[in-house]
């Protein structure tokens, strides 16, 4: 007849590959992963505004922000179909503005982080509720 080793029968080689364990056959372990960083929201204008807050050249003593609200709303009434994900994207440049001084530091350029913040969650607001 057959041998015990039969294809319907159990391979008794196999070893699960653990953290702790090392297989011969493996090249090397694999490197931790980091979690994957969240996506950002908004259109193309509030992802550049974003990249400027994030690099540091982004100042709201001026006044800017009102600019940058201005001019989105422009953008979105032109094409509300581009910008459904524009009130995330504002509470983001929000959340980043108001962390910013704590992780960076105070600069004279910034002193409008608070009025900002609250102008653009405010902005979020009025497009959740507009779109």
């Amino acid at each position: 007849m057959s041998d015990s080793s039969s294809s319907d029968s159990e391979d008794s080689t196999y070893q699960p590959i653990t953290a702790n364990s090392s297989n011969s056959n493996s090249n090397a372990t694999a490197p931790a992963v980091a979690p994957p960083s969240p996506p950002i929201c908004g259109c193309a204008y509030l992802q550049a505004i974003l990249g400027q807050i994030r690099s540091g050249v982004y100042s709201t003593t001026t006044g800017d922000y009102l600019e940058t609200i201005f001019t989105h709303r422009e953008a979105l009434y032109a094409f509300p179909q581009g910008h459904r994900a524009c009130a995330v994207g504002f509470s983001e440049l929000a959340g980043h503005l108001a962390r910013r001084e704590r992780q960076v530091g105070y600069r004279p350029d910034w002193e409008g982080d608070s009025d900002a913040v609250n102008a653009f969650r405010n902005e979020a607001w009025v497009i959740a509720n507009t779109l």
